[in-house]
């Protein structure tokens, strides 16, 4: 489960870094795809449906998050007994 907690966690970095990107990019003409390789960029920028995919892998991995840290917390407590 703590494994589980773990990947929620990256996944959220992951989504947040992807959809941030695009609204540098877009909206304040800096970040991370100003900073990377043209050959890298273009990839992300030929998909633009991919900052929709980071923004969804961000929302379902935060909403999936409290149920995981409750189980985690039964868990311990279990142990614990």
């Amino acid at each position: 489960m703590k494994i589980l907690d773990l990947a929620l966690n990256a996944l959220i970095v992951l989504g947040a870094t992807v959809f941030l990107a695009y609204v540098g990019y877009y909206y304040f003409d800096f970040g991370l795809f100003m900073t990377l390789p043209a050959s890298i960029v273009d990839i992300f920028l030929g998909n633009g449906a991919l900052q929709y995919i980071g923004l969804g892998l961000g929302v379902a991995a935060m909403l999936a998050k409290p149920p995981v840290g409750r189980e985690i917390k039964r868990q311990d407590a279990e142990n614990r007994s």
